[in-house]
């Protein structure tokens, strides 16, 4: 036996309601078991307390002596650890203390089974949502873990990538490793030779997958009677044709640089028509959606429509920033002065259409809702805008059976009361559903349906430009690119020095840079910062952009010295204006902060640009050892270490997130100079919250990674 539940519940802090009630499963060495139950049901829970994250409430664990269990998470995103793919991957065995050229050969064959080899030197930030749930798992593959937990793990896939996937589990198994998926897929959970059933945190049923199926009670409970999308019927050819067209995309391109994400896309969309949109993961549908939406500006071709669409993000917690449901559905209404009466109805009118009733949802915290629940949130937050185009990127992504059968329903409902509606989708039966299917690769192949364009029926459509303050993000955007470290660290003799000794010179440069007074010395220390960074091989262009991008901020910091500090007797005053003193110690003070600032930004640039995630980590720990040695635990000190460097861009990216549907939602719509800063601070408030969040889910990616 490896692992045993018995009698197992657990309740999560700060919450009456128990997650796990007297749960008792046991795992034998080789089995393979699905884990089935509607959200909120406790089966991500009870992945992890298997995979040891949390202690039970109520009764026991027992593990097989040395059980190394392997979790990856339902958010991919938030258990990736480093900046680079192929040193994401490799972090876990290094951890083990495993040699050079096994570390090596785990991270190549890992990254080859989820078919991101040729992706491994690049960012992990740059990858898409699919991508990145592959890389998860590949991570967590590289530790060769005796029991392997899957939450989730083919949410974000298409069906090619799922299907090799699915198959490598398979082949994992009969290894005689023991598999536990968690999965809304009936196809995934009837691979396995057992299964479990979640509900209301007990286990409902526990049986062979031949008991399961011949169960109808519990089987249904679970998909449904209709496990298919045959309830839904399709709009007839003839009314498609007699449409008018509400958005029409003619030779679209995107393109980072030199990099095309897709070339030339043409199509069109009907007015009060249902349209699902399929392809690979990380082809591009996502981006080709921030385009329609305004986000992204398209290097060629045209988007024209009969108003703006609006987009309800993959990423659904980064649609969330209010404190509580209905508030977050209402602050896109809000925006459009919606008010009184009719801002309940369209509240609570997105809220049931969602799956979310008003009444048992109106006050929940957002963040202590499901997976799924936040999802069907973001998507009621879009319905409540009441526009007549409507975009849903990926919306039943992570949801179970009937919930996903809710959504397309509730999408189909839009369509017939005239709104035209596309989403994307992985799943064939979801695109059935639809009145049109638009194929990727035939879109790529210029092979357009007739009824796409109907000529005498385009009348009355505009140009689509970028949205207003859209700019915001690519600053963002630019300001990510300076604190990430590049796919592969130039040789030079800054990185050459062991992770100690690098860590030992940043913090003594830092620490100088922040401490010396004369100016002469502030000066001296920024042109010892460029040896630092020319040492490291670092262009220039990267420090200097960050302290261009951050300047009115350093000055804005630098300044506070005039306002906050005082006068002091002897001082000569050069300056005085009601409350604005200015006297020759502040302007001292002043041009100080201000070459402090900017000396500090070289430090830290080359450090990050020298310096990989296990480096960092290892030199904390050497610098910490004092304190060990003192019996001063000092791993959270490290592991926080570690969370700052990777929290600079990643929490870039998600205020990119934040911002952009606040942008949807029309919160920056006519924002101007003093204005869109005073608008800029609302996107703090969850900015914080997610900080918090983000931080403990990167803990307990480090700790799922075996970081000690």
């Amino acid at each position: 036996m490896l692992l045993s539940l018995e009698n197992v519940s657990y309740s999560y802090p700060h919450s009456e309601k128990k997650a796990l009630r007297s749960v008792t499963v046991s795992i034998q060495q080789g089995e393979y078991i699905a884990v089935l139950g509607c959200n909120g049901s406790g089966k991500s829970t009870l992945a992890r307390l298997m995979a040891g994250f949390f202690e039970p409430s109520e009764g026991t664990v027992r593990k097989q002596e040395g059980l190394r269990p392997g979790i990856v998470f339902q958010q991919p995103k938030e258990q990736i650890v480093a900046g680079i793919v192929e040193r994401d991957t490799a972090f876990g065995p290094q951890n083990l203390s495993l040699s050079k050229d096994e570390i090596e050969l785990r991270t190549i064959e890992c990254l080859s089974v989820v078919s991101l080899a040729d992706k491994a030197f690049c960012r992990t930030l740059e990858l898409s949502l699919g991508q990145t749930q592959r890389l998860a798992f590949s991570g967590i593959l590289a530790l060769f873990p005796d029991l392997l937990i899957l939450d989730e793990v083919t949410a974000m896939l298409d069906p090619e990538a799922k299907k090799r996937l699915l198959e490598f589990i398979g082949r994992w198994n009969r290894k005689g490793h023991a598999v536990v998926h968690v999965t809304h897929d009936l196809d995934e959970a009837m691979k396995a030779s057992r299964i479990i059933v979640m509900e209301d945190g007990a286990a409902a049923f526990d049986g062979t997958r031949q008991e399961f199926a011949a169960d109808r009670r519990v089987f249904e409970s679970v998909f449904g009677q209709d496990a298919e999308y045959t309830s839904f019927a399709c709009r007839k050819q003839a009314h498609l044709e007699s449409a008018e067209t509400a958005l029409k995309v003619s030779g679209l391109s995107f393109c980072y640089g030199s990099f095309d994400v897709f070339k030339e896309i043409s199509f069109g969309l009907k007015k009060g028509t249902l349209t699902a949109l399929t392809g690979p993961s990380g082809c591009g549908k996502s981006t080709l959606f921030e385009c329609l939406a305004g986000l992204k500006k398209a290097c060629a071709g045209t988007a024209e429509a009969s108003s703006r669409p609006v987009l309800a993000l993959q990423e659904s917690e980064a649609s969330l920033f209010e404190p509580y449901a209905a508030d977050d559905v209402a602050f896109g209404p809000k925006n459009r002065n919606v008010c009184g009466k009719e801002l309940l109805a369209r509240v609570k009118g997105a809220m049931e259409l969602s799956g979310l009733p008003y009444s048992e949802f109106a006050n929940r915290a957002t963040f202590s809702l499901s997976g799924g629940e936040k999802r069907k949130l973001s998507i009621a937050g879009l319905i409540a805008l009441d526009s007549s185009i409507l975009i849903f990127d990926e919306p039943t992504a992570g949801l179970d059976p009937a919930s996903r059968k809710k959504i397309i329903s509730a999408l189909r409902s839009l369509a017939e009361s005239g709104k035209t509606v596309l989403f994307s989708t992985h799943r064939i039966q979801e695109a059935a559903a639809a009145d049109v299917h638009l194929r990727w690769e035939e879109l790529l192949a210029h092979k357009n349906s007739p009824l796409c364009f109907a000529e005498e029926k385009e009348t009355g459509l505009k140009k689509m430009e970028l949205i207003k303050n859209a700019s915001l993000l690519g600053g963002i955007a630019r300001a990510a690119s300076v604190f990430t470290a590049p796919a592969k660290i130039p040789s030079s003799v800054i990185s050459s020095l062991p992770a100690a000794a690098k860590m030992i010179l940043f913090l003594a440069l830092f620490a100088v840079s922040l401490s010396v007074t004369p100016l002469w010395a502030c000066v001296l220390m920024i042109l010892v910062n460029g040896l630092y960074a020319a040492a490291a091989r670092l262009p220039f262009s990267k420090p200097l952009m960050a302290v261009a991008r951050l300047f009115p901020w350093i000055v804005l910091f630098s300044l506070m010295g005039i306002f906050l500090f005082p006068v002091y007797e002897g001082d000569t005053i050069l300056f005085s204006w009601k409350m604005i003193v200015v006297t020759r110690t502040k302007l001292l003070l002043f041009a100080r902060s201000f070459f402090h600032s900017v000396s500090a930004l070289f430090a830290i640039g080359t450090f990050i640009f020298s310096t990989d995630e296990r480096q960092i980590m290892d030199g904390f720990s050497f610098v910490l050892r004092p304190l060990a040695v003192l019996k001063i635990p000092v791993r959270y000190a490290v592991i926080s270490a570690g969370i700052m460097f990777r929290f600079v861009p990643l929490l870039l990216e998600e205020l990119s997130g934040i911002i952009k549907t606040q942008i949807i939602r029309g919160a920056f719509a006519d924002a101007r100079g003093i204005k869109k800063i005073k608008m800029m601070l609302p996107v703090f408030v969850p900015l914080v919250l997610q900080t918090v969040r983000k931080a403990q889910c990167l803990a307990d990616a480090l700790t799922a990674r075996y970081f000690k």
